[in-house]
């Protein structure tokens, strides 16, 4: 049976738990909510009562990056290894390219040899390097992602395939002082008994390791598993 996902419109606390209204108008009663919610998306949906914490929460912003995906035909690759990170002293609008082709020879084409590349692009620097992430075409962040190959690998040939994906808010920003406003949101939580716990890529870790760890530990919390 496929599960029936809605948004959630609101939060309000009852005392004994929360209420939960979702986008079609109906509620949902819980004891507890871990949320694993971006940090902004939390905070909209808060009760007013709650404000502290929504202020808190609004504060931890995230950045977009485009990912484009390349195939060229044949080995084309001057070195091997997983792939190379770019200091924005270098190169502001790229943040690293995967050689996707030699960690993850399984998933290479069959028959006819070829590379395959993921490079990255913008994070903190998007707007700046490419503008508003709602007008940026595909095109452009695929000629950008082309011509960083050119420049870093020396590859000059023209992909045989290629994906743009354009992920939007996607990695939180953990700015100075980040780690003294869980505290203080936690704190928060505590202090007004809110059945509320905090979980995913806006707190602890942005890494698939690090929200992992994040929603095993806050299952274990509730169940008393140390």
């Amino acid at each position: 049976m496929k599960a029936d996902t809605q948004s959630v419109q609101t939060l309000n606390a009852t005392g004994t738990g929360w209420e939960i209204k979702l986008e079609d108008g109906a509620t949902v009663k819980a004891d507890h909510v871990i949320s694993a919610l971006p940090a902004n998306s939390l905070a909209s949906i808060l009760p007013p009562a709650a404000q502290p914490l929504s202020q808190q929460l609004q504060g931890i912003s995230s950045v977009t990056v485009a990912v484009v995906n390349l195939e060229y035909e044949g080995s084309v690759l001057p070195v091997t290894g997983f792939g190379h990170l770019v200091p924005s002293s270098e190169d502001r609008g790229l943040l690293g390219v995967v050689y996707d082709s030699v960690p993850f020879p399984q998933h290479n084409r069959s028959g006819v040899p070829s590379t395959r590349l993921t490079v990255m692009m913008g994070g903190a620097w998007f707007h700046e390097v490419f503008g508003d992430p709602e007008s940026v075409s595909k095109e452009r962040l695929l000629e950008r992602a082309t011509q960083a190959v050119t420049a870093h690998l020396g590859v000059t040939a023209v992909p045989i395939w290629s994906l743009v994906a354009l992920l939007k808010d996607c990695i939180p920003q953990y700015h100075l002082g980040h780690w003294k406003r869980l505290e203080t949101m936690r704190t928060y939580i505590s202090d007004h008994n809110l059945p509320l716990t905090l979980a995913g890529a806006s707190y602890d870790g942005v890494s698939v390791n690090d929200v992992i760890f994040s929603g095993q530990t806050a299952a274990e919390s509730l169940v008393g598993v140390v």
